[in-house]
This record gives structure tokens, C-alpha cells and sequence, in this order.
């Protein structure tokens, strides 16, 4: 595996860590028996994609950081 694999697997955990947290603390939690498409689904995936995409950030910019310095 290449670096950049390795870093969007960490990206993947890094964002599940951080969705469990936010669900513990809100105390968020739904299951499927409830139907496949509902608010619930909806709200889930809008709040991975409101928390991936700053970690994708926050990786690419010391991915980006440690690449100049080498």
C-alpha cells in the first residue's frame, strides 16, 4: 500500500471516531428496522459528509506540509 492509501484509510477512521463521539454526545442512534430511507438515514449521512470533509482537509494540508519539507 502507498501513502496515499494508508492516508485515506486514517482519513475513513479518523471520520468514524469523530461520528461516534458526536453520537454519544448527542445521543443519536437509529436502526434499520425503522425502514432503509428515513430522516434518520438522511441525517446520519449529512453529518459524515459535514465531518469528513474537514478531516480530508485537515489531512491533505499535512500530507501537503510534510511533502514540502522532504
Amino acid at each position: 500500500m502507498n501513502k496515499k492509501s494508508y492516508g485515506s484509510i486514517l482519513i475513513i477512521i479518523t471520520t468514524y471516531i469523530i461520528v461516534r463521539i458526536v453520537y454519544k454526545l448527542t445521543g443519536f442512534n437509529y436502526s434499520f428496522s425503522e425502514g432503509i430511507l428515513n430522516t434518520k438515514l438522511i441525517i446520519d449521512l449529512i453529518l459524515w459528509i459535514i465531518i469528513y470533509v474537514p478531516v480530508k482537509n485537515i489531512f491533505d494540508k499535512v500530507l501537503l506540509q510534510s511533502k514540502e519539507k522532504v
